[in-house]
């Protein structure tokens, strides 16, 4: 089941929003009889970038042409903060025609501008858009650089409007690259400060966006609350576009929490919100999601109509993504409703679109079920060829997967690595804005007490010299066994995930060629990958960094097995249940009878979090 693609804000947000919505001839004839009775260069600048946000949607050519008239007053004036603005607004004007070179262009024009005038703040504000193109473009490393760029600055001045922006695009960066945990972290940030200020508006996307991460994480119980919280708010500023858009998510949700009643409420409001406002993909998204709603129920011919509708849909907003994915549901229902032959048309159209688009996941899914479709009407042959393909389809994405859970830890501890350098920077600058607030009569009495101390106060001073140097060597000493202890447990990971790929590969080999040798080599493969040396180099980083740690578990907890007493040592390490199960090669559902196993030696509650239990000890 697929949920509606996450909605990104592309809007470049630089003019006056109030200003660029509904403006009436009247005031547009009211600026240019101020321009029509200043002599003031700059005043008549200003009022001409104002006409520009009042005609910038309605008549694009006078918008361009009052751009043009503001940068000749601007530029005649020798005004560089105006022609910053000139540039802005010539960003917004190409935006708004889909000229994105020519935007990008302007956009970085401007910061430059900003830059020269050592208007920081205002550079790291027009420098966010250029973080959205960059996005849109599909480069998301070069967003989250500049995202981390901004950060410092609008912390440094204050702006907890555009820092919580910068945070809510850093969520939606790490959620794009599938780094569940970032996205999460980074989203809460946003929504932190978007309490504070009271911003309802952003409350609600943030709120969108948590509810999307747990609905990846497949928490769909944490889901539906965020959801309900996200609508709430959207309703209480009667947003019904995004109103429609989380009712479709929070039925999702409500389908996999086996909650259908309520899964319909929410697509049959959804559907009646997005008709009132002819928001076509989002009626498209609620058919196919009625459609799914039905094959839940196993009521086949239904679903099949509900994605008919939707398919056509997409079809007609030229959407080829999601009309390959309702084609797949089409194939699946009439699969499910034993029509072979139809179900293989479906998948065969599915196959030549995914073929078109290059998505994987979609190629993947329509191949494994057409070949149990083959494999119904006897066709062996065939049915053999395309599980074939699937599979491998399949190998590539879980060794995506693998690879993109080994980065995201990565990230962590560089980003943790990053945040620790900043705190330092920020202690040193502190320490010296101190300094400098000191008056001019506490140097006098500090300098008289210092001659009247001097031998006292240097033996002192060179006393603090050396504990400094030896709390630095100690940190530095830390921070090194930590960064091993990462980098030992991040090779765990890679180790297994090539292991279990060639593990995957030797099977299929053994299924097609039917030698015993493969076996084997399985075999080995399963071996290695139980080596216990890895593990004890590993536990020699841990014990460094976390002293006392084993003997503390075992002092406590007696019953707890050597593998257990690995699994809490990652979980020591703060990592996911995704991360964990990708070092210790076990699946997602050892991890979770791991943690039942290990809450009953411990004997906690259900309200006791085994988290906590395992990081206080």
């Amino acid at each position: 089941m697929k949920r509606p693609a996450l909605f990104l804000l592309t809007t470049l947000l630089l003019g006056n929003v109030e200003s660029i919505i509904g403006q009436n001839q009247k005031k547009i004839d009211s600026v240019l009889q101020i321009i029509g009775t200043t002599e003031t260069d700059t005043l008549k600048a200003e009022n001409y970038l104002t006409l520009t946000d009042l005609t910038l949607f309605n008549d694009p050519t006078k918008a361009s042409e009052y751009i043009e008239k503001a940068s000749f007053y601007y530029t005649r004036a020798k005004n560089l903060r105006g022609l910053a603005n000139v540039f802005a607004k010539k960003a917004n004007y190409f935006y708004s025609q889909s000229s994105y070179d020519s935007a990008r262009f302007y956009l970085r024009k401007s910061v430059n501008t900003s830059l020269e005038i050592k208007d920081s703040l205002r550079a790291a504000v027009i420098r966010h858009n250029l973080g959205i193109l960059a996005l849109n473009d599909g480069r998301q490393e070069e967003a989250s650089d500049i995202m981390d760029i901004n950060i410092p600055v609008f912390i440094k001045y204050g702006d907890s409007v555009h820092l919580a922006n910068a945070y809510l695009m850093k969520g939606k960066i790490a959620l794009l690259r599938g780094f569940f945990n970032i996205a999460l972290e980074e989203t809460y940030n946003a929504l932190r400060i978007h309490e504070l200020v009271d911003d309802t508006f952003r409350r609600a996307e943030d709120l969108l966006q948590i509810g999307v991460i747990y609905q990846d994480l497949k928490e769909h119980g944490k889901a539906i609350t965020v959801f309900e919280q996200s609508h709430a708010l959207y309703e209480e500023i009667a947003y019904d576009k995004f109103s429609a858009q989380v009712l479709n998510y929070l039925g999702v949700s409500n389908i996999h929490n086996n909650a259908l009643e309520a899964a319909g409420e929410n697509f049959k409001e959804a559907l009646e919100l997005s008709k009132k406002l002819d928001y076509k993909a989002n009626i498209a998204r609620t058919l196919v999601n009625l459609g799914d709603l039905e094959y839940y129920k196993g009521n086949f011919p239904e679903a099949i109509d509900f994605y008919r509708q939707g398919a056509d849909l997409w079809k007609s907003v030229s959407s080829s993504y999601n009309e390959a994915d309702v084609l797949l549901y089409i194939g699946k229902a009439h699969f499910a409703n034993k029509e072979y032959t139809i179900s293989i048309n479906y998948f065969d159209r599915c196959i030549a679109i995914g073929d078109s688009i290059n998505s994987k996941r979609t190629l993947k899914d329509a191949y494994l079920l057409r070949s149990l479709a083959k494999e119904k009407l006897t066709n062996y042959k065939e049915a053999l060829h395309s599980l074939r393909l699937g599979k491998t389809l399949s190998d590539t994405i879980y060794s995506t997967e693998r690879t993109r859970a080994t980065e995201e830890l990565i990230t962590i501890y560089e980003t943790e690595k990053k945040e620790q350098q900043i705190v330092l920077q920020k202690n040193e600058i502190d320490l010296l804005e101190q300094k400098a607030e000191i008056s001019d009569l506490q140097r006098i009495l500090m300098g008289a007490a210092l001659i009247l101390s001097l031998l006292g106060f240097y033996a002192l001073r060179q006393k603090m010299k050396r504990n400094k140097l030896e709390r630095e060597k100690v940190d530095a000493e830390l921070a090194f066994k930590k960064k091993e202890l990462t980098t030992h447990a991040l090779h765990l990971a890679k180790k297994n995930e090539v292991l279990e790929s060639v593990k995957q590969k030797a099977k299929e080999l053994k299924l097609v060629e039917k030698q015993s040798g493969y076996q084997q080599l399985i075999q080995t493969i399963n071996f290695d990958q139980q080596d216990d040396r890895n593990w004890e180099n590993f536990t020699q980083y841990f014990e460094q960094v976390h002293k006392d740690f084993a003997s503390n578990v075992k002092s406590k907890y007696p019953e707890v097995t050597k593998n257990e007493l690995r699994f809490m040592a990652l979980m020591k390490m703060n990592m996911s249940s995704k991360e964990i199960a990708a070092i210790l090669n076990i699946s997602t559902d050892g991890i979770k009878k791991a943690r039942q196993r290990l809450r009953k030696k411990m004997a906690l509650s259900p309200e006791d979090s085994l988290e906590n239990a395992v990081l206080s000890i």
